[in-house]
């Protein structure tokens, strides 16, 4: 039982042993816990869960049952396939820019159409076709985006040439990962993405469950342990981690409210092809709102759109909403940084149940 629990809270610092039987809701442990758990304890298994094994257990205590009865063998999941890569050569124009700049609402949605191509294609299934092992459709639900640039996006310039390559690993059948690369003539974007998948409930987006698709994801490499990646994500979810690192400067995940505002959602812009709130719109939704803070800020004399762009991005996505929803804005903090730079944490609710959405980690030079 000691291993097991020692396993458990490697995943989970804060896990305690009193909750060992309790349900995984009332021990503190969440859907994106449950993944990573799900990957560690088929290794200790020998075998993959189907997911009516998975789905039967309740507790820590079900788990270890479960896997006390299998003997450790050579998993040939692990780290099997072959490098799943892409490249692409993309000239920017006009529909590849806003205001004079990079669109970084056209990037963030170039990245996950590339992501998620990947992703069919090690699974060698269609987009329309991926289901989990019950045949409920699966869609690709991002969970974290980070972009850093070596320039502002305004320093991309109309038809300049850019060089896409793109790889992708998982970790488990339930965790994706890809890291995807843009090099200009004058400066590049490094871009890393993770997804997990999830089943929709066709009459409200706040109800999206966690799943992974029947068919085995052998094709795609796999990282031996959980990528650092994906584990800050989980910990600041979760509250544990109260600090992120972001192209050298150090942000501190608080709570703490600056400045609110409320966003009533476009559907003909915000919403996706299937109604949920589309990945790509959380960053321009923050950028609405945080324009209408600092547009009134002393330190800026001009248009805060116009004169200051992106650099950094960190997205960590935590929910989705309906169409008839409005988003609460709330700004936790920022500095001005010298080189004319700003560093920003904002933070995205649900209004309706106050339910945290997202977390916006930012940072943005002047003209």
């Amino acid at each position: 039982m000691e291993q097991y629990v020692k396993k458990i809270k490697s995943i989970i610092p804060d896990f305690s042993e009193a909750h060992i039987a309790s349900p995984f809701s009332n021990a503190g442990v969440d859907s994106m816990d449950l993944l990573t758990v799900r990957v560690e304890f088929e290794n200790v298994a020998g075998r993959q869960f189907t997911d009516e094994e998975w789905l039967s257990f309740n507790s820590m205590t079900d788990i270890i049952t479960f896997c006390s009865a299998f003997q450790k063998t050579d998993n040939n999941g692990t780290g099997a396939g072959t490098d799943i890569t892409g490249k692409k050569r993309i000239q920017i124009g006009m529909p590849q820019m806003a205001i004079g700049a990079l669109s970084e609402n056209w990037l963030f949605k170039e990245i996950g159409d590339t992501h998620w191509d990947l992703l069919c294609e090690g699974l060698n299934t269609p987009s329309l076709q991926l289901k989990d092992d019950a045949g409920n459709r699966l869609y690709a639900t991002f969970v974290r985006i980070r972009m850093r640039s070596t320039i502002p996006f305004n320093k991309f310039i109309e038809n300049e040439q850019l060089q896409m390559d793109s790889k992708i690993m998982r970790f488990g059948n339930g965790m994706y990962f890809s890291d995807i690369t843009l090099d200009g003539e004058n400066g590049a974007v490094e871009a890393n993405l993770m997804t997990s998948f999830s089943i929709r409930n066709e009459t409200d987006n706040t109800k999206l469950m966690k799943s992974q698709p029947a068919a085995k994801a052998d094709a795609i490499p796999e990282y031996p342990e959980s990528p650092a990646f994906g584990n800050d994500y989980r910990l600041i979810k979760k509250g544990v981690l109260k600090e992120l690192d972001l192209a050298g400067e150090h942000f501190n995940v608080t709570d703490e409210v600056i400045f609110s505002t409320v966003y009533d959602l476009n559907p003909y812009y915000d919403l996706n092809g299937v109604g949920l709130l589309y990945f790509a719109a959380y960053p321009i939704i923050n950028n609405t709102c945080e324009a209408r803070f600092f547009n009134t800020h002393e330190q800026n004399t001009g248009r805060w759109e116009v004169d200051y762009h992106i650099i950094d991005r960190d997205v960590m996505y935590f929910a989705n909403c309906n169409i008839n929803e409005s988003i609460r804005y709330e700004l936790n903090s920022y500095t001005f940084l010298p080189g004319d730079k700003v560093k920003i944490s904002s933070t995205l609710y649900r209004e309706s149940d106050n339910t945290i959405m997202a977390r916006v980690f930012t940072i943005k030079q002047k003209l």
